[in-house]
């Protein structure tokens, strides 16, 4: 991109304290450090208030550093020593960034795609991106879902871009109005309604109506893509619900249920990926059942799967093109990545953890199937889900239930062994043992990354598959790196 300060001016009503309104800039950062690589060395600072650092205090650095303009907030005095630096005041520097972002975004009039719910966004953003290969689309880079990610991403657009992927994620009240104000989607999909963020929004309805904000700027052709699977989400298709959005006028559903739009049959998973039949109907109504190979793990990841061609129909991709971009994506690291070393199974999904998610995760490892050689054992490994709040105990605990019953079911695909790291995380342990079962898989807690890693070495042998899996701020990787460092 390239703006000139006046057109920031315009954006965000702002007031130039210092340089030239024709300055021209390629960019605009949040992190001081970045001034130091392309493309940040023509950029606008964004001075960040956070609750112990206020980033107004980098902005002698990053002038120094080679940045063009910088946002002040009203109040702030201007530093010494900025030369010619193009100094914009303004209310508040984030709104001013969401505001900028709308500006530019509003000089692209291509299909934005939102993307929203408590798990599931950044794996269904990049299968979406894989079924629509065929175009030139710009998406969300990483997870940068924020209201300081989301503008990010938008001045990422080019004139050659077809169509926008917009991951939307929110913890707070009010938060997804502020994205969508700037973000503006005019199609979006809602993965699902779980626990994450629930300590701040109090319940999953809080969580639905919240995320709905998502379908605020939708006008009369859009689409609001949802899980037919998720109880909750599905009452928003219902035509008089009092969680349906008055401007959603087209639902589309997909999902393992058979009464979805798109819908997943003969589903099987192996150490090599899944295997499933996409079932659908077609522009003219004829009856579609195409075969679909995912390199990834689960139920979860088969929905994320259909979202993906649901969405490319949508924006007339053709059936055969989205089944090869999905067949050839290949998923992020620490989402659920199958690795092979030393005659193990590791599935890596230590990016991050909801409650819903580690669920998840006992049915990928308890229905994977092994390939020339049957799985011998089955061990799971679970750290804290962090941002719970008060209901982190009953959340944790609700976990260790799923997988007593679980187990209780499949006995011959069980879960051998549950490992948990952290502090909340013992109360996974203490669901599981909530009845003494013969089912029940054998249990151990530990405070520390390095003490799990040590104790789950020793027991493991050839033929076994593990799954590892945590909040980010629990670092789960390591136990990961601990297992492939093993000789």
């Amino acid at each position: 991109m390239q703006v000139t300060v006046q057109d920031i001016l315009n954006a965000t009503n702002g007031r130039l304290l210092n340089g030239s309104a024709d300055t021209v800039i390629n960019g605009f950062f949040t992190n001081s450090r970045e001034i130091g690589s392309l493309p940040f060395k023509n950029a606008l600072f964004v001075p960040i208030i956070g609750e112990r650092v206020d980033a107004h205090n980098f902005i002698p650095q990053v002038v120094e550093n080679g940045a063009k303009a910088f946002f002040i907030k009203k109040g702030h005095e201007l530093p010494s020593g900025i030369g010619e630096t193009a100094a914009i005041e303004v209310e508040d520097t984030e709104a001013a960034l969401l505001d900028t972002g709308l500006w530019y975004r509003e000089k692209f009039n291509i299909p934005f795609i939102g993307i929203t719910g408590s798990v599931g966004k950044t794996t269904t953003k990049e299968m979406v991106a894989a079924a629509l290969s065929s175009i030139n689309i710009h998406k969300t880079k990483g997870n940068a879902n924020s209201t300081i990610g989301l503008p990010l991403t938008l001045f990422g657009l080019e004139p050659c871009n077809e169509a926008a992927i917009i991951e939307m994620g929110i913890s707070e009240f009010h938060e997804m109005e502020k994205l969508v104000e700037a973000g503006r989607p005019n199609h979006a999909i809602f993965t699902n309604v779980g626990s994450a963020h629930i300590g701040n929004l109090g319940s999953k309805e809080n969580i639905l109506k919240e995320k709905l904000h998502i379908t605020d700027c939708f006008t009369a052709d859009s689409v609001l893509f949802i899980n037919a699977d998720d109880e909750l989400l599905m009452k928003v298709a219902a035509e008089n619900s009092e969680f349906r959005p008055k401007n959603v006028k087209h639902i589309v559903t997909f999902g393992i249920n058979e009464k979805a739009d798109f819908y997943a049959s003969s589903i099987t998973i192996s150490d090599s990926g899944t295997d499933f039949v996409a079932n659908y109907k077609s522009e003219n109504g004829e009856a579609v059942s195409e075969q679909i190979h995912l390199k990834t793990l689960g139920l979860h990841n088969v929905r994320n799967a259909l979202a993906a061609i649901a969405v490319a129909l949508k924006l007339g991709i053709s059936p055969a093109v989205s089944k090869k971009g999905l067949a050839e994506y290949e998923p992020l690291p620490g989402r659920g990545n199958i690795i092979k070393s030393n005659g193990l199974t590791i599935i890596d999904d230590t990016y991050n953890a909801s409650p819903d998610s580690m669920k998840a995760s006992v049915q990928i490892i308890g229905e994977m199937r092994g390939g020339t050689e049957p799985i011998n054992r089955r061990f799971v490994v679970f750290a804290d889900v962090l941002e719970l709040g008060e209901y982190a105990e009953t959340e944790h605990y609700k976990v260790g239930e799923y997988i007593k019953f679980y187990n209780k079911e499949n006995t011959e695909n069980k879960i051998d062994c549950l490992i948990t790291v952290g502090k909340d995380s013992e109360q996974i342990i203490l669901g599981v043992k909530s009845e003494d079962l013969e089912t029940n898989p054998v249990t151990r807690h530990f405070s520390t990354n390095v003490e799990a890693s040590d104790y789950l070495k020793s027991l493991l042998k050839k033929g076994d598959a593990i799954v590892v899996k945590g909040s980010r701020g629990m670092q789960t990787e390591e136990i990961i790196n601990s297992i492939l460092n093993c000789k």
